[in-house]
């Protein structure tokens, strides 16, 4: 299990030692272990660019997750699960209007984000917006509840699924 963290902006200072170390436990407690997780830290700048190509939205969002799993039928299974990227100055301006840490507001988008490239999807439907945030207060109940084993599984009733089988890519809009 790696996390690979790429900040590629100088605006907002983050403790990401801290970060890292959640994102490990994250998808140690969804039975993600195995695989490999990028995490970039971008600038709104950049947000906006990604999100207009990807998403056709002109502004900049405050987490985007890309996955990494086979695009066609005989592709080589690889063990990276994607990318997430987040503005850490949108995740500054959100922590501030919620009363969180910097950090806090982080592990949830990233989080968000994993869940993301698991397959949940809150865009869908109200019943799929549900699940997700379910999922996201589970896990991060798991990581605010220092009675948790470092190496407890998750109970979702998903989970047999290998994480590449949650993972579904979703082309941009037209």
């Amino acid at each position: 299990m790696a996390v690979w963290i790429n900040n590629r902006q100088r605006r907002v200072a983050l403790n990401t030692p801290f970060v890292k170390k959640q994102a490990l436990r994250m998808m140690a407690y969804l039975g993600c272990s195995e695989y490999e997780l990028s995490v970039v830290f971008v600038h709104d700048e950049r947000m906006q660019a990604l999100n207009r190509a990807y998403r056709c939205k002109d502004r900049p969002a405050n987490v985007l997750a890309f996955p990494q799993c086979p695009t066609y039928e005989g592709e080589p299974q690889t063990l990276l699960l994607g990318d997430v990227v987040i503005s850490l100055p949108t995740a500054a301006r959100e922590a501030f209007e919620l009363s969180q840490t910097l950090e806090e507001r982080v592990v949830f988008l990233l989080t968000h984000g994993l869940l993301h490239l698991l397959g949940y999807d809150h865009e869908r439907s109200a019943t799929q917006r549900r699940r997700m945030e379910c999922r996201e207060q589970d896990v991060l109940s798991h990581l605010k509840d220092n009675r948790h084993q470092q190496n407890a599984v998750s109970p979702d009733p998903d989970q047999d699924l290998p994480c590449h089988e949650h993972a579904k890519l979703i082309p941009p809009a037209s």
